[in-house]
């Protein structure tokens, strides 16, 4: 480089010129313009470090993976079923706090699950046959009852499932 000497009003007017242009090319004031200039003449390098600050995440995204995992394998398990899952073979171990805020972030959410009826094509097919065999009956060939209910394939009390949402 050639040896230092003082800018004229003219070379300083076009600088500041550049700057004001920039700015305003990018959508930036001046200040933030002349901070990422220093910056740069400091280190030599453009690096944004304001995403660094703050604590750091307790899960990575491997770890949102693995517990994506386990949510999908039992939809009906609850927050600290999850935690235990996961703290079974991961080497971080995480509280439920911080499986529900993973969860959340995610895009699960707890909601009660869809009524399916069970029936497969066999099943179609032969309540069909019987309907067929039986359709000349009448409300007086039909037994009634008012027994107790009673539940097959799902529990009595209030069930949630995790859904992600659309």
């Amino acid at each position: 480089m050639a040896g230092y000497h003082d800018l004229s009003n003219f070379e300083r007017g076009v600088i500041v010129g550049v700057r004001d242009k920039v700015a305003m090319e990018f959508g930036f004031s001046r200040t933030t313009i002349s901070r990422v200039y220093r910056e740069y003449r400091l280190s030599g390098k453009t690096l944004n470090l304001r995403h660094r600050c703050g604590r750091k995440k307790t899960l990575k995204e491997r770890d949102h993976r693995r517990q994506t995992r386990i949510l999908k394998r039992d939809k009906r398990a609850i927050l600290s079923q999850i935690a235990a899952d996961f703290n079974a073979g991961a080497s971080t171990s995480v509280s439920v706090r911080t499986v529900q805020r993973a969860v959340i972030i995610m895009g699960f959410q707890s909601r009660r699950p869809t009524h399916v009826l069970l029936l497969t094509a066999r099943h179609k097919a032969l309540r069909l046959a019987w309907a067929s065999q039986h359709h000349h009956w009448t409300v007086d060939d039909v037994a009634w009852s008012d027994e107790s209910r009673f539940q097959l394939f799902r529990a009595d009390g209030l069930v949630r499932v995790w859904g992600q949402s659309h």
